[in-house]
């Protein structure tokens, strides 16, 4: 989605802002977005939820949205199918958080590619003429902000369903009314049967942990996988 992305700051931006974002056209092309738990049960609804490492071999929970480069929940307007959830990898666009090199610490960025934006709207500023971030800059941050810390603690959640054992490879296969058939892989699934048998000091571990509810959703999602195919 991102790309040509630039660090925010208060000399080069003093002037800068963005416009509202009105269409999601820059997602038409991704097939999954990275989510968090939560937001797992608002998304379990619609898409299904699987897991995976990512570049950095962290840990990643995945909402399916699409296939064949295809999104396939907007429209050929642009626009998100009604009543659907849309998740927040997606709604912070064109916002990110980057690494500094040699640096711990992340720095807002922004797509200065970006061409969503509705040209009627009013401009919002990053910043105020005193070079202070503007109430819309700051929302923005701790928007992405709750984002990065809800993504650090999904990250250990299936670290620990993995620590656990119940974590398996999985394959799917989507039928659709066209008799085409596509194959979704390199996932992981929690693995039902390894559930149920698990001893009893993990069960209490897991209910202790309050696990059940958040794999619950993520079982459910599954469901999911075939009825992409008939969209």
């Amino acid at each position: 989605m991102y790309k040509n992305v630039e660090p925010i700051n208060s000399v080069t931006h003093l002037k800068s802002g963005i416009k509202e974002i009105t269409t999601f056209t820059y997602a038409k092309e991704l097939i999954h977005a990275p989510i968090t738990i939560a937001e797992f049960y608002e998304s379990c609804k619609d898409y299904p939820i699987v897991f995976a490492k990512d570049s950095t071999e962290m840990w990643t929970a995945l909402a399916l949205i699409g296939y064949q480069k295809e999104n396939l929940f907007i429209d050929e307007k642009g626009q998100w199918e009604k009543n659907r959830y849309v998740p927040a990898f997606i709604r912070r666009y064109p916002f990110i958080f980057i690494a500094q090199p040699k640096g711990e610490e992340l720095t807002l960025a922004f797509d200065v590619t970006c061409k969503e934006e509705n040209i009627q709207s009013e401009e919002r500023a990053f910043f105020t003429q005193e070079g202070k971030a503007t109430p819309f800059l700051e929302n923005t941050m701790r928007f992405l902000t709750q984002f990065q810390n809800d993504a650090k603690a999904t990250a250990e959640f299936i670290g620990q369903l993995n620590d656990w054992g119940l974590l398996e490879a999985r394959m799917a296969n989507i039928a659709t009314p066209k008799g085409e058939t596509f194959t979704l892989n390199g996932f992981f699934v929690v693995n039902e049967e390894k559930l149920r048998h698990l001893s009893k000091k993990k069960k209490e571990e897991i209910y202790a942990k309050n696990a059940i509810p958040l794999i619950t959703a993520h079982l459910i999602s599954l469901s999911n996988i075939q009825r992409m195919g008939n969209k």
